[in-house]
């Protein structure tokens, strides 16, 4: 047998890679991340939920959050069409089986993740600046990756294990490894997005908080403080109500602007951008099996859902935890590798979750409105805090209505 170059080869250094890095040198574990883009580097998706603060905490992160002069974020408001569809979920810390009012933040995400892989390199990690091309395999195990270089050379780097955290791009379904990539029947939205100035956003202590607007079904949009002046600001649409017909990105964003409810026209009368308007469409997907001999993805390299209530963040920061342990676990039990099934049963969990609040939301918004604003806030806060990795979740009033719901209309399956 030839020596491993490492423990476990990471694809991808954004949150969920360079967080796995984390903890995996955390229990003495070699890691190797290869990421093609230099950090910082742009990113969508600003937002943490209440439970990011402990798991940040725990990656040894709470000193730049507090340094970096994040706006603070005490919850969420959702505006509706009208007057009446309106309901704010505050930010909740659950200790001891009781909760409290709490805080978390909106990160600026190209320090945020420039940070995160400071952390994973200062903790020992190694940052190979290449593309992912190819993994090695012997015997229908995984055993590694090919990269090509900055300067075009091609290497194999040699693993224990290979973890998929390249996000988006699904590295590892594309190679055939995972299930097909499956439509959870919002894969034809589009995003269109920018920071901008002059955008009235919620008074007093709630000027740091996320603030969404939705008019029709799959028409919403995000507001989310990032400094004092600057707000990430973006629409979902259906893709057919953002053609181009000639017009720029600009002018789209704009446009956009006045398609999605009249709260959000009022606000942002006097915007001005002071960044490049940014486009995505296409970007929901589940993908099954995606565990294996020697590989596993995580986070958004398996699904992709409804990115509304933001747990894109607090998903790649379980996942990356969870899945350091099944590792961790596996290699010190060479005779019984691959003890991915908690993490399956863990993350397919939590997904399930994302997915009934989404899609109650959506398909029947009074039902939800009385759960978040009348009979179940409580129970709302706690999933939007971002509680959703324990068996414990499934036993939430709120979570056992919406599922109950959801396949008594057809929606989901038994």
């Amino acid at each position: 047998m030839i020596a491993p170059d490492c423990d476990v080869a990471i694809i991808g250094a954004g949150p969920a890679g360079a967080a796995l890095a984390i903890h995996l040198r955390k229990a003495g574990r070699s890691v190797v991340l290869v990421e093609k883009e230099s950090f910082p580097r742009h990113h969508i998706g600003e937002s943490l939920t209440g439970e990011c603060v402990g798991l940040l905490d725990e990656l040894g992160m709470s000193d730049h959050l507090r340094t970096a002069a994040y706006p603070v974020k005490r919850g969420v408001t959702v505006t509706g069409a009208n007057s009446r569809a309106r309901f704010w979920v505050p930010v909740e810390a659950c200790e001891g089986g009781s909760r409290r009012p709490a805080t978390t933040w909106q990160v600026r995400r190209d320090e945020f993740d420039a940070a995160l892989l400071d952390k994973a390199v200062a903790m020992g990690a190694e940052l190979v600046r290449g593309t992912c091309r190819d993994v090695t395999r012997d015997d229908g195990r995984v055993t590694g990756i090919v990269v090509r270089g900055e300067a075009g050379d091609r290497h194999a780097i040699a693993s224990h294990y290979v973890a998929d955290c390249s996000g988006q791009k699904t590295f590892l379904a594309g190679k055939g490894l995972t299930g097909p990539k499956s439509r959870t029947g919002y894969e034809n939205q589009t995003a269109v997005f920018a920071q901008v100035r002059g955008l009235v956003r919620d008074p007093g202590e709630r000027d740091g908080s996320t603030h969404i607007f939705y008019g029709e079904r799959h028409h919403w949009a995000w507001s989310i403080p990032l400094s004092k002046d600057v707000t990430s600001l973006g629409i979902v649409l259906p893709k057919g109500a953002l053609r181009r017909d000639g017009r720029d990105l600009q002018q789209i964003f704009r446009d956009a602007l006045g398609k999605v409810n009249g709260e959000l026209i009022e606000r942002s009368r006097d915007v001005e951008l002071c960044g490049e308007v940014e486009t995505i469409s296409n970007y929901s997907y589940s993908i099954e099996n995606f565990t294996g001999p020697g590989f596993l993805c995580v986070g958004d390299s398996h699904r992709f859902f409804d990115p509304i209530f933001s747990f894109g963040v607090l998903i790649a920061l379980q996942e990356a935890r969870l899945a350091a342990q099944v590792i961790d676990r596996s290699l010190a039990d060479p005779a019984h590798p691959d003890q991915f099934d908690g993490f399956v049963e863990a993350s397919m969990r939590a997904q399930r979750v994302v997915e009934y609040v989404i899609r109650t939301f959506w398909d029947y918004p009074f039902a939800f409105l009385r759960l978040a604003h009348f009979t179940h806030q409580s129970d709302i806060a706690e999933i939007f805090s971002g509680r959703l990795y324990t068996p414990e979740v499934m036993k939430i009033e709120a979570v056992r209505l919406m599922r109950e719901m959801l396949h008594r209309t057809g929606q989901i399956a038994a």
